[in-house]
């Protein structure tokens, strides 16, 4: 019944491409969607799917449900067999031509005009050259917290040069938002930490011990999102198991767990976006978004990963949220394919979910066509002002 292929899309959750990657074999095509870990550590390598695979661990990449939802949309898109082979060689055949003109064919196939980008690039940076359409960036609280950390004398010193730094990003360069990584280095489950307990931790913090590392984190975050209400930018906070690995319970990225937190009256009026509905409990998420009134929720990870399963999960989000607080991500990195597949992706679970809608009298399909349009990018430019 519905066609969605010729909507726009912003794409409100990506990373920047890496040219290093613009030729890739089969195999290393396929291995980019594992978010899992290598079975065969290497020295110094911190990120556990960097390490190195085992034969048995390499047989199970190309057999990704996502990596054959990827074989099937290139393999149409550039009219060659449905293998993981030929698609590589082809796609290989393009970017050797130019990488940058094949990512702008595939975001325009895809009809992504816009990107929200988590990246730690400078603003002159080529590499976000690579990336076709318009750039929304998000200041990303870690680094200047971990340097601010080793170079302060006090909490009060290095919260002041965060701030600034902040108010720097989003008042003269134009950054739409802020990233947060509570999850992974601390964990949901806390309350708010103010300045004086953060600055009688301060010390063990700078010393490398890391229970007070997290309460001055934790500080940061309660002063982020209090100076994001005055700077009308939103946070995002990554949620959900994709792709982390971090010290502590995997429970911890559960966004129930930070509802107490963010339900406090002086947190109410500052927007939260929660990243990869997270997944897995991305229903946690759709109630968060129904119950609190500064909260949406991203779909980058379920889109494209969960790609067989896509439906089910839109209809988890769709079941409870307000339609107009969900927004389509990637959670792309290093090849532009990802963006792409997770707009295909997107575009055709929603088809499927409001269908059924429609078919069981549930709502009309002119409405079916605007709730569409909205998820895929109205909803994500009213947040940020576009129009």
């Amino acid at each position: 019944m519905f066609d969605f292929s010729s909507l726009p899309v912003i794409d409100h959750h990506s990373h920047p491409y890496d040219p290093a990657k613009a030729t890739l074999d089969p195999e290393s095509l396929a291995r980019i969607f594992y978010h899992g870990t290598g079975d065969l550590p290497t020295l110094g390598v911190k990120k556990a799917r960097h390490w190195g695979a085992t034969d048995d661990l390499r047989h199970h990449f190309p057999h990704l449900g996502v990596v054959q939802t990827l074989v099937c949309q290139l393999s149409k898109v550039f009219q060659c067999p449905a293998d993981l082979e030929a698609v590589a060689a082809e796609r290989n055949r393009r970017t050797s031509e130019s990488f940058a003109d094949y990512a702008r064919f595939l975001y325009e196939d895809a009809g992504i005009v816009a990107s929200v980008l988590d990246s730690g690039l400078s603003k002159n940076d080529p590499l976000l050259e690579l990336i076709p359409g318009k750039q929304m960036r998000l200041f990303q609280v870690e680094p200047p917290l971990e340097k601010g950390l080793q170079q302060s004398a006090s909490y009060k010193e290095m919260l002041r040069g965060y701030q600034e730094a902040l108010d720097r990003s989003v008042r003269q360069d134009n950054f739409v938002g802020v990233k947060s990584h509570l999850a992974e280095r601390v964990g949901f489950g806390v309350e708010p930490v103010w300045e004086a307990e953060a600055e009688a931790a301060f010390p063990a913090a700078k010393a490398g011990n890391a229970e007070a590392f997290k309460k001055v984190y934790v500080a940061v975050f309660t002063a982020t999102l209090l100076q994001c209400q005055e700077l009308k930018v939103p946070v995002h906070l990554h949620t959900g198991i994709t792709g982390g690995f971090w010290n502590g319970p995997i429970h911890h990225a559960d966004p129930f767990l930070l509802a107490s937190f963010l339900r406090q009256p002086k947190f109410l009026q500052t927007r939260i976006v929660l990243l990869h509905a997270a997944y897995p409990w991305v229903q946690h998420a759709a109630e968060m978004a129904h119950a609190l009134p500064h909260t949406w929720v991203d779909l980058a990870w379920t889109t494209p990963w969960t790609s067989l399963r896509i439906a089910d999960c839109f209809r988890e989000a769709m079941s409870i949220a307000p339609l107009s607080k969900l927004t389509i991500g990637s959670g792309g990195h290093d090849i532009p394919e990802i963006a792409w597949l997770a707009s295909k992706v997107s575009k055709i679970g929603l088809a499927e979910v409001l269908e059924d809608a429609v078919r069981l009298g549930l709502i009309a399909p002119k409405q079916a066509e605007k709730v569409a349009r909205m998820i895929l990018h109205d909803n994500a430019a009213r947040l940020y002002g576009l129009r």
